[in-house]
């Protein structure tokens, strides 16, 4: 192989690894938040409110806040579930950028 195509080549592969670790961290970091939101979520439902009133507590159900607000949870919910998708997807092809470095390493110390 040409030291110009072997050049290319590497600069290409070590691109694309790279690329491969930004999306990673970055799917880490959105998984990180969602957590985070869910997390936060979960403390303001379990929280009581100030002083508990039956009028106040039966209003709310009756406008939906109560069904609003669980509805938000499961969504929330549903997106750290896809947060986490995203993330493994990206681990994956960081390591599949990986093995193309390793592999053209390897062929271009046995050819060369």
């Amino acid at each position: 192989m040409k030291k110009k195509t072997a050049a290319a080549l590497k600069k290409l592969v070590g691109l694309k690894r790279q690329r491969a670790e930004q999306d990673m961290a970055e799917a880490q970091f959105a998984l990180e938040r969602a957590q985070t939101d869910l997390a936060a979520m979960r403390a303001a439902l379990q929280a009581p409110a100030e002083p508990v009133d039956f009028a106040a507590v039966s209003l709310a159900e009756r406008n939906g806040s109560s069904r609003r607000l669980v509805e938000q949870l499961r969504s929330q919910e549903s997106l750290v579930e896809e947060r986490r998708t995203a993330l493994a997807e990206a681990t994956d092809r960081l390591r599949l950028a990986f093995g193309s470095q390793q592999v053209l390493e390897r062929s271009l110390r046995q050819g060369g």
